[in-house]
């Protein structure tokens, strides 16, 4: 095939990649408690109430971009959590979740804009902070994808990424005995946690990462200068503060990748 097929089949694939993902997002919201505000918690249980709890402390004012804001509970908390920014900007690659948004939220400081994580463009400016949970895990090419994200960092600013622990303990036991340690769904990566079949493999996770390989990854190949690991306990399967202190002391093994990576 000549170098002008190849670049004809590359293009439809990436189209066909963005129609079904376009249609597998806009049918669902991402997955989020059903609580109208995220508290504020000293021991966090899940990714919500780790960014909720921990970032305001890192904010020090400025501009705040999420990349894959679903429906706005982020956003919506972490102003509720005192967060203090000059203005908040909504990316979402979702038809149907930015209209969600656009037709719930009424602040000021919110804008919301159509933003595909691999695809920003040119004319977006630069942001003291950037939030990305449950999205780096969907992307092609995460690795360009987190560098051209650096780009839209001012000096001194960071992003707060969440992604699965494809090393977390519960999954080393499962694949210990054979079995796929998804991390979105159940049967390995068959069933969604509704119960109904899988739309996409494991809910359209394409990369999995540990806190080592997410670190060398965004420090050698990104651009980024320095990581902070944000760690808590997901779901605790024992006594709360146990799992929670494990968590924190040996992230690597009892903590989903929680960090903060400084431009």
């Amino acid at each position: 095939m000549s170098p002008s097929g190849d670049e004809a089949m590359s293009a439809t694939l990436a189209s066909m990649r963005h129609d079904r993902l376009q249609a597998f997002y806009d049918r669902q919201l991402e997955p989020q408690p059903d609580v109208e505000i995220v508290p504020v918690v000293s021991r966090p249980e899940n990714r919500f109430e780790a960014c909720v709890s921990m970032l305001p402390s890192l904010f020090g004012g400025g501009d705040l971009l999420e990349i894959g804001a679903g429906s706005a509970l982020m956003a919506k908390s972490l102003l509720a959590a005192g967060l203090q920014p000059a203005s908040i900007t909504l990316g979402e690659f979702s038809d149907e979740r930015r209209h969600h948004i656009e037709s719930t939220v009424d602040d000021s400081r919110i804008s919301v804009m159509k933003l595909d994580a691999e695809n920003l463009p040119a004319n977006l400016p630069q942001y003291d902070a950037i939030v990305m949970i449950a999205v780096i895990e969907h992307l092609l090419d995460p690795m360009a994808a987190m560098a051209e994200v650096r780009e839209h960092l001012r000096p001194g600013g960071f992003v707060w990424i969440d992604t699965p622990n494809i090393a977390k303990w519960t999954r080393r036991v499962r694949l210990l005995i054979g079995q796929f340690p998804s991390t979105a769904s159940r049967e390995e990566g068959l069933v969604a946690y509704s119960g109904a079949p899988a739309e996409l493999y494991d809910e359209g996770h394409l990369h999995y990462f540990t806190f080592r390989s997410l670190r060398r990854m965004l420090l050698e190949r990104c651009g980024f200068s320095r990581i902070v690991n944000a760690p808590y306990t997901e779901s605790p399967l024992m006594y709360r503060p146990v799992e929670t202190g494990l968590a924190r002391a040996w992230p690597a093994m009892f903590s989903e990748v929680s960090l903060v990576a400084y431009a």
